[in-house]
Formats: C-alpha cells, structure tokens, sequence
C-alpha cells in the first residue's frame, strides 16, 4: 500500500550530506510506489516555540503563532512516514530540526502524531551516532511513532564531499522499504 512520507530537511546548508541521504532515501520510497514530499526547513519561515502554552489554555490545541508551521502541520498530519534529516550539531538535531519538532507540541498533546512512522537521517564531522540515536528514540516514545529506521554517518569533516556510496546505498534500501 502506497504510503505519503514527508522528509524534513533540517541542515541550514544547501546540498549538504544529510540532504544527500534524505534525497536517496526519497528516491528509493517514491520508486516503491510512495507519494513523497520533501520539504527544506531553511526555506520556511517560523519562530520557535515561546512556551506560552496558550494551545493548551485555549483547549483547541492549536498554535497562536502564525507562520509558515501552519502549512508544515498540515504537511505532518497527512502523513503516514515523517523522515527527519539533520547534521548533528552539539550532540543534537540542528536549530532548524529542534525548532520545528518544538513547534510540534501542540499537535502531540492533541494526538495528531500517533501512529506515525518516522526515520532518523543524521551526518556528522564526527563520532556520536548513539546520542542522536538515543535523543531520536526518546522522541518516537514521546510522540507515539513508531521508529522505522535510522541511517546515521559520522566521520564527514569539513573536507569530505559526500557521505560514502554504503550509506546513500543504505537510506535507499530504507526508501524502497517503505
């Protein structure tokens, strides 16, 4: 069964290593028949959460903020697989990724992410795959997703030009397993 997969993009950099896994893991979901959207968070415009839980006060959950997550929230809740790609970045997800899934805490309290897949793409100049793994496994038990694969890769300094053939390989295995 055809599944709707978003991929976020979260390094601030165009053509980076983790947009280059995530393009490979979309082309292996969309030849296995999948409706895929990719979406670049450096080309939208939103604030990060401010924590003034007026979602929650107001009892409809939704944000008071108006911006570009508008269209994102849509995007998530139509869903079936949300494919998250990041650099790591201070042993976390980058500012752009960390934004958005804060800017999600109104939909997780009004249950609109259960039930999701999701998938972790992450790249990094250096070891800590297992932190990021770990902070992503946190948030699928948070949200309720269901975790669907990782595909990490660290050791990608500034001098390397592109993850190594193995990884592109295997975040296109996962695509296609989609």
């Amino acid at each position: 069964m055809s599944k709707k997969i978003l991929v976020i993009c979260g390094s601030p950099h165009k053509n980076s290593h983790s947009d280059a896994l995530a393009n490979s893991f979309a082309k292996g979901a969309r030849e296995s028949g999948n409706t895929i959207e990719v979406i670049k968070l450096t080309d939208k415009k939103f604030a990060p959460c401010i924590g003034c839980d007026a979602c929650r006060k107001s009892g409809n959950w939704e944000c008071i903020q108006k911006d570009d997550m508008q269209e994102l929230y849509k995007h998530v809740q139509e869903a079936d697989v949300i494919a998250m790609a990041t650099p790591l970045y201070f042993l976390t997800v980058s500012a752009q990724l960390k934004a958005f899934i804060d800017r999600l805490y109104c939909k997780h309290h009004a249950g609109d992410l259960r039930g999701k897949k999701s998938i972790l793409i992450s790249t990094s100049g250096g070891p800590g795959s297992d932190v990021i793994t770990g902070y992503f496994n946190a948030l699928c038990g948070l949200t309720g997703w269901e975790n669907a694969g990782v595909v990490t890769q660290g050791g990608l300094g500034r001098n390397a030009t592109s993850p190594s053939d193995e990884k592109i390989t295997e975040a296109y295995k996962l695509g296609k397993s989609m």
